[in-house]
């Protein structure tokens, strides 16, 4: 498992906006940071659709907070991701780089193939993006 504030850290190194540590994630003063904090509700929205997280998280609470309360959205850097720490970062990656309107499609595959072997270790369905029509809007 790992934090909001860790997600968020090691998401901003690995594609290379930030080169240390940074020092919060929630009400950060960087636009960057602020915005990837913001982002993790969006990964997590779409994660929550899809095995296994559906069954797992169905009820929408998929962070953590440190007084042991379940919760929707991240309101502390300490908050705990109940979600794979890996997939975390990689939709991280994958949702900002598209919003920033930078290439993509690397950082996507890396996220949906993480899914997949995920879904596929929990005996559920495996996402084919080729084949699957989305969310129903």
């Amino acid at each position: 498992m790992i934090s909001v504030k860790e997600a968020v850290n090691q998401a901003s190194r690995e594609i290379g906006i930030t080169q240390f540590d940074i020092s919060q994630a929630v009400g950060s003063l960087d636009q960057d940071i602020n915005q990837m904090t913001a982002l993790l509700q969006a990964v997590a929205d779409e994660l929550l659709m899809d095995q296994p997280y559906e069954s797992d998280l169905g009820d929408g609470y998929w962070l953590l907070g440190q007084d042991g309360t379940y919760k929707t959205k991240p309101t502390q850097d300490t908050d705990v991701i109940l979600f794979n720490a890996r997939l975390a970062i990689n939709g991280l990656k994958f949702r900002f780089l598209k919003a920033k309107g930078l290439e993509f499609g690397e950082e996507l595959r890396d996220f949906t193939t993480t899914l997949n072997k995920l879904a596929a270790k929990a005996n559920a369905e495996v996402i084919d993006l080729n084949t699957d029509p989305g969310p129903v809007q």
